[in-house]
């Protein structure tokens, strides 16, 4: 191979291996799930009831980078968050301070059956199992947790 060869294969091959230039959807994703390990860790840790939707970007994010293998996990987990989200929104309530059994006053029965419904959504099975599916799709991928 010639000299002039060589200095334009050499940083082909050095880009290829590194995850920063490669078109691999596997690399991306475990370096999103990095980046936002922390910030869904603090998430999870929290008492705050609100704090899912603190990380509903970093959610998103990760939405956006994950292979197609998982795309439909991740709107299994997503699709109901963002429609609680939109349900306490459109009535006003902060989901840190919604309780079920104490709904904050100017919450009638509709809001409190729409909000109820949303919520059952998020803890259904479909989306509990979709996330579980994640987190081993990010341990056994990655080989690390969405979270830490």
């Amino acid at each position: 191979m010639t000299r002039a060869r060589l200095a334009v294969a050499a940083p082909l091959v050095a880009c290829l291996l590194a995850t920063g230039c490669s078109d691999d959807p596997q690399a991306a994703y475990c370096q999103a799930v990095e980046e936002h390990q922390a910030e869904l860790g603090e998430a999870a840790a929290s008492q705050d009831t609100g704090a899912m939707f603190d990380v509903l970007d970093a959610y998103d994010h990760l939405s956006r980078e994950a292979p197609r293998d998982i795309t439909d996990d991740w709107d299994a987990v997503l699709d109901p968050l963002h429609a609680l989200e939109d349900v306490l929104a459109e009535h006003g309530v902060d989901p840190s301070a919604y309780s079920a059994s104490k709904p904050p006053a100017g919450v009638d029965d509709e809001a409190r059956a729409a909000i109820e419904s949303a919520a059952r959504e998020v803890g259904s099975e479909r989306t509990v199992t979709a996330m579980a599916a994640l987190e081993q799709h990010a341990l056994d991928v990655c080989g690390t947790p969405l979270s830490r």
